[in-house]
């Protein structure tokens, strides 16, 4: 899952109202639906700034045509994905208390898979690191993305490589919802908002009797595990410069960047059907038996 945020946000003025929070799902077709909603996922990344933010949505926050360019193929392209999957469902979050038409401040995405299969991109992405040093990952993101080739391009490669390799790990094909995108507008954070959504994904996970996965934030760990989710590892992330020729050096950008990578470690979290977990008895389905500490 795409992280609502992973530092302190920026403080924001107070509502100066009671919200009424309603969640439902969209109907991706609805045009205008769609781009309500989507700009409050555009606009959610830039506040805090996330370096995960900014290799997914290129030019996010710098204003100006590259980012409106950006933020136009994005939001066709994630369209056309959920239109294009009737197991993918986003869900809209509105303040009903607002008036007028447009009172949406957050949302949610998640897609379910009833017979366990994986498209083939979550097994292929891993495979460079593993087997083919001297290639990037090969893989690409809804929209424009960054120039290939260059070190932004490359870092998404490997950050998203790295990311997806997990889940199926973790999922062996089993029958399964993942959770791939949850924000909130920073003046709705932190009142509820948040846990509303997950109530709204996790009941029809629940009605479907199916395990969940998701990709966290640290600072959105918390809410999972309130909800039942369990934290299995933060892996420890490896960002390698691809040169050029050999001439070719990283820029001053790139120390930098992976330095708030890491400094933004990803969540993998799985959430067993009913979300009912007891350590050291509830068994892991893909390896068998329960976790025990490791000393």
């Amino acid at each position: 899952m795409a992280p609502t945020s992973s530092t302190v946000s920026q403080a924001q003025p107070p509502l100066d109202h009671e919200p009424d929070f309603h969640c439902e799902r969209i109907d991706v077709n609805d045009d205008k639906e769609w781009d309500e909603l989507f700009k409050t996922y555009w606009d959610a990344w830039k506040d805090p700034p996330q370096v995960t933010g900014l290799l997914t949505f290129p030019w996010l926050g710098e204003g100006g045509p590259r980012e409106a360019a950006a933020y136009e193929a994005a939001k066709r392209g994630y369209q056309a994905e959920a239109r294009a999957n009737p197991n993918q469902h986003w869900i809209k979050i509105e303040d009903r208390a607002l008036p007028g038409p447009h009172r949406i401040v957050g949302g949610g995405a998640y897609t379910t898979y009833p017979d366990g299969a994986f498209p083939d991109y979550a097994k292929k992405v891993a495979a460079p690191a593993q087997d083919d040093e001297e290639r990037l990952p090969d893989i690409s993101l809804p929209g424009l993305g960054y120039p290939a080739g260059s070190e932004r391009d490359s870092l998404m490669r490997q950050l998203y490589a790295q990311m997806l390799s997990w889940r199926p790990r973790v999922m062996h094909n089993r029958p399964h919802s993942y959770g791939h995108a949850l924000w909130i507008m920073p003046a709705y954070r932190h009142l509820g908002a948040g846990a509303a959504l997950l109530d709204f994904w996790l009941a029809d996970v629940d009605r479907l009797g199916l395990e969940s996965y998701l990709e966290g934030s640290v600072v959105a760990t918390s809410l999972y595990l309130e909800k039942g989710f369990v934290l299995l590892e933060r892996p420890v992330m490896v960002f390698r410069y691809f040169p050029k020729n050999k001439s070719d050096s990283p820029s001053a950008e790139w120390p930098h960047l992976v330095r708030r990578l890491h400094a933004e470690p990803i969540a993998i979290m799985w959430r067993p059907a009913g979300g009912a977990y007891e350590e050291g008895k509830t068994v892991l389905p893909w390896v068998g038996k329960p976790r025990r500490a490791k000393l």
